[in-house]
């Protein structure tokens, strides 16, 4: 029992938010299934398998001494970029509206972006870790770092998956600062990349749409078209929803009402206390993780906990923004909510490595400081 002893309310928030999620995927998904002659609960059966195998990766990534992640941390690098290359070059790949984001390896269909998202923090944290006070020296701790992360934002980039890259890209910026790598050298990336990433996104016609949706969606309708209808179904659930089953945006008005609008089919059928009680969790687990990442022992411990945490939160932010007319169409999923396989598990795996840093530590990770090269 001893090897168990982890944060209990931070696991108790994720299994919660995973349990909302099989009620929220049940409810949402069988219209759609009915209407593809399909058994009204097969979305969630193959979400409940996906779940049991996520929750094996969580109990894994809690046994396993996330020491272990240190060493590890280049060989997952590595086979990150092999697949990610996978990806362009071969056969393998699933092409889905105009993007390769999948291969399909035995059957599964398996996202390399979310190996290289959790990779590239963990070898970010211990290349920083091995870096120590030279960290605040440009190359040690601000060039080879942001030459990691370029490599797997760009490989990301060009199957396309931007909200994803763009994503990797921020929560590897927090954990630079959160490392002490100096802010002028942080200010100078946002300074030059920003506005590239501004003119990229106004050249590229289906993105150019999705943010003059969100300026002026009556001009835009049909860009705008799934976040009104998100913004419809929050509305119609008030502050209690319209109850579990009984809600109607989910009758072909909604868009992927069970990925990537999921927020808001709970909005309309569990109202305002239903959300309220997604984003408390969400807020949990942000508490937790932060909490771990200043007990931590070592740097790496630190920093790993921090880019965890930070990604779980920004990704939900992002789900959130998206539904409420915050920010502009993405397709993020709500992490542990929304359907999907790769990303649950990957997350659900993150977070066992960040429960596994809660255990009451004797002694911190032993690092060699050298430089990055």
């Amino acid at each position: 029992m001893k090897n168990w002893r982890i944060d209990y309310v931070l696991l108790i928030a994720i299994l919660c938010l995973v349990g909302l999620g099989v009620v929220v995927i049940y409810s949402a998904s069988m219209p759609l299934a009915q209407a593809r002659n399909l058994p009204a609960n097969f979305f969630i059966i193959s979400h409940l398998k996906k779940v049991v195998v996520g929750l094996m990766f969580l109990g894994a990534g809690i046994t396993i001494d996330y020491k272990y992640w240190y060493k590890a941390s280049r060989p997952l690098f590595f086979v990150s970029i092999i697949l990610l290359l996978a990806i362009i070059f071969s056969s393998a790949a699933i092409s889905a509206h105009g993007a390769k984001r999948w291969l399909s390896i035995g059957g599964f269909d398996f996202q390399p972006s979310e190996l290289a998202k959790l990779a590239i923090f963990m070898i970010l944290a211990a290349k920083l870790a091995e870096a120590g006070p030279k960290v605040r020296n440009l190359k040690e701790g601000f060039v080879q770092p942001l030459v990691l992360v370029a490599i797997i934002f760009l490989l990301i980039v060009l199957q396309p998956n931007y909200s994803m890259a763009t994503m990797i890209f921020l929560v590897s910026m927090v954990l630079l600062y959160a490392a002490g790598t100096k802010l002028t050298y942080l200010f100078s990336v946002f300074a030059s990349l920003v506005p590239v990433l501004a003119v990229v996104a106004l050249l590229m016609p289906y993105r150019r749409s999705r943010i003059l949706a969100l300026l002026d969606p009556a001009a835009h309708t049909k860009s705008s078209y799934q976040q009104l209808q998100a913004l419809i179904s929050l509305g119609n659930g008030g502050f209690w929803g319209t109850g579990l089953g009984h809600g109607t945006q989910k009758l072909g008005y909604l868009p992927m009402p069970f990925t990537d609008t999921i927020f808001a089919i709970l909005g309309e059928e569990m109202g305002f206390v239903g959300t309220s009680v997604v984003i408390l969790l969400f807020g949990v687990i942000m508490w937790r993780g932060l909490t771990i990442a200043r007990n931590s022992p070592d740097v790496f411990g630190k920093l790993l906990a921090v880019a965890i945490t930070v990604a779980i939160g920004l990704n939900a932010f992002v789900h959130i923004g998206v539904c409420i007319r915050l920010l502009p169409s993405t397709g993020q999923p709500l992490p542990l909510v929304s359907f999907g396989g790769t990303s649950l598990i990957m997350n659900l795996f993150a977070l066992g490595i960040l429960l596994n840093l809660s255990k009451p530590k004797t002694s911190g990770l032993q690092v060699e400081q050298r430089s990055m090269a």
